[in-house]
């Protein structure tokens, strides 16, 4: 549920390729009378066929299969072949078939694109517009959705998919060791986080217990430099500029709680899975992780102490970057299946799904009626931990929309890892890695 977080260069280069030469693809016609009429009109004769390329394993793709199954038992003139096609993370199996089956042409008619993907792969030309569809559909209005939970799905002021597995980073905290230190509240901004860490601190050596835990990782990284006050990129997308004083100033923060000991640092391949495994063994009393962890910490933390979530410590301001995926349509689908693939993905966002599918798997929903429904609230009155999540939203600040941003984040990644894992100097192993960059960005 959190963010898939691994990718694979050659599969960045070859995403890059795809929209060399391409243009947006045109608004195609169509809107609510398609959603309500193409099971109708595809019963009369064979179902129409679509296939659906998603990639979150386990018990995830389980769900998968079982709102698919229950779509098609209801949509007799539609049928939807789900399968999973390996991890849908920038560079990951998913990506990399979408990007053969492209250049078969012979995509998907629908298929997960994860969010800082969809600018590179709307570039290319062979997404449909979804835009008029949204304007006319009842129940995929761009006003019906969550405030903040479209940002990933436009692409030159035009809709190219709808949110899907969604999530954010959120604060955690130990509420227990926050009360044996008298600390009454979560920090709002990072002198009070900074403080705080250094009250929480306790022990030494293997029973040792840190105040913070940064997550090694380019998502929050995102969090840290817009809401520092710095940019990742430039206006007209040519150029980094995370390696400025404001980009850098929470960075600066978090590498000096690591130095001064007051914060602990994972490594390694498994370091997401770890800082969430320190938090759950109270071995950190805060640290940034996905909402998505939310369920792991409730199972593993069971009732050795109390806990919490709360908004991410603002620097100059707060904005939080989008995690998870959104659905998208293949132009290259025939008119019958784009139509059939829309009644589909409509199906899947009205609020009975979006509430089954945001309780069964702690993904975040994304209608506004999501909210006023019975089940969601009382699934909120007995998880609180999501409504931080919610709240958060209204921050959510699109990632840079260049075709080339995947490219961008591997040297970012590498820095990250040479300034929390090995010490390097903030500054000017950011200056490495906007150069770094900025050859990616061409």
């Amino acid at each position: 549920m959190k963010r898939d977080r691994m990718w694979k260069s050659g599969a960045l280069v070859a995403l890059g390729l795809v929209v060399t030469g391409c243009g947006a693809p045109a608004a195609q016609p169509g809107g609510q009378a398609a959603h309500t009429s193409a099971g109708q009109a595809a019963a009369s004769s064979q179902p129409v066929t679509i296939t659906f390329w998603y990639g979150v394993g386990t018990t995830l793709s389980q769900d998968i299969q079982q709102l698919v199954q229950e779509f098609n038992r209801t949509h007799p003139g539609i049928k939807v072949v789900a399968t999973y096609q390996g991890s849908y993370s920038g560079g990951g199996e998913e990506q990399q078939k979408l990007l053969a089956a492209m250049k078969a042409g012979d995509p998907p008619t629908i298929a997960q694109i994860e969010v800082h993907a969809m600018p590179a792969f709307a570039a290319s030309g062979q997404l449909l517009d979804l835009t008029p569809l949204m304007q006319s559909s009842s129940v995929d209005k761009p006003s019906n959705f969550l405030p903040g939970i479209l940002v990933s799905t436009e692409y030159q002021g035009r809709y190219y998919a709808v949110p899907f597995n969604r999530s954010v980073p959120v604060l955690y905290y130990n509420k227990t060791l926050f009360a044996k230190a008298h600390i009454a509240a979560p920090p709002a901004n990072w002198a009070q986080l900074a403080a705080d860490a250094k009250k929480l601190t306790s022990g030494s050596g293997s029973n040792k217990m840190y105040g913070f835990e940064p997550l090694v990782d380019w998502w929050p990284w995102e969090y840290a430099v817009e809401s520092g006050g710095g940019s990742i990129l430039s206006p007209d997308l040519r150029r980094a500029t995370f390696a400025e004083p404001d980009a850098l100033s929470i960075l600066n923060v978090e590498q000096s709680l690591v130095k001064q000991g007051y914060a602990k640092v994972e490594t390694g391949p498994n370091y997401w899975d770890l800082m969430t495994q320190d938090f759950i063994n109270g071995q950190v009393a805060m640290d940034i992780d996905s909402i998505g962890s939310a369920g792991k910490v409730t199972q593993g933390v069971g009732g050795k102490f109390q806990w919490g979530t709360a908004l991410l410590p603002r620097g100059k301001t707060l904005a939080v970057p989008p995690g998870g995926g959104d659905l998208a349509i293949f132009k290259d689908a025939t008119p019958a299946q784009q139509k059939a693939a829309w009644t589909f993905i409509q199906w899947w966002t009205s609020p009975q799904q979006s509430v089954k599918w945001s309780t069964e798997t702690g993904y975040l929903p994304v209608q506004k009626a999501d909210l006023r429904d019975p089940v969601y609230q009382a699934y909120l009155d007995k998880h609180p931990q999501y409504r931080t999540a919610i709240e958060e939203l209204q921050y959510e600040h699109p990632s840079p929309a260049s075709p080339a941003y995947l490219a961008v984040l591997q040297p970012v990644q590498q820095a990250l890892q040479g300034i929390f894992d090995e010490g390097k100097p903030v500054a000017p192993t950011m200056q490495q890695a906007a150069q770094a960059a900025d050859q990616n960005l061409g």
